[in-house]
């Protein structure tokens, strides 16, 4: 018994890692659209926390969605002197679907979103259409969060 304790014990430091794969969000199928928008009415629950890539792109999102450069601050290491005091303050909902999802490196992930942006006036199921091509959003683990570190529209 001592003897398979010791080898559990020995592999242990060997499964601690946790790599992005393990973390990968599922793609939406075609139609199937997520919404950010206030946030006591966004799909996504870990907006400000971001514990995946998926989470950590959700807030970039919900950061531009909401005019928060506080949310920005927490996922992308640029947004130190962000501020959206000479930007249009009008809010709006963020439509979108994940469209890919990749392991780019181990502690680092591609996740697409293919989405658009329409006015908060617009009702939810409206605005779930016609998305614009997917952005790829690079994404990478700093300790246990994840960071945007680029993103492109260039596909």
């Amino acid at each position: 018994m001592r003897r398979i304790v010791a080898v559990l014990l020995a592999l242990l430091p060997m499964a601690a890692p946790i790599t992005a794969v393990a973390q990968l969000p599922a793609v939406d199928p075609a139609g199937q659209y997520r919404l950010i928008g206030p946030a006591e009415r966004s799909d996504s629950r870990c907006i400000g926390r971001p514990d995946t890539p998926l989470c950590a792109v959700e807030t970039l999102l919900a950061c531009f969605a909401r005019r928060d450069p506080a949310l920005c601050r927490v996922v992308w290491p640029q947004a130190a002197s962000l501020d959206f005091a000479g930007a249009s303050h009008i809010r709006y909902w963020w439509s979108y679907r994940v469209a890919a999802a990749e392991q780019a490196a181990p502690d680092e992930a591609v996740i697409a979103i293919a989405g658009r942006n329409c006015g908060l006036q617009m009702a939810e199921p409206d605005c779930a259409t016609t998305p614009a091509p997917p952005t790829r959003y690079r994404v990478q683990r700093r300790g246990n969060t994840w960071q945007v570190v680029e993103w492109d529209s260039n596909n």
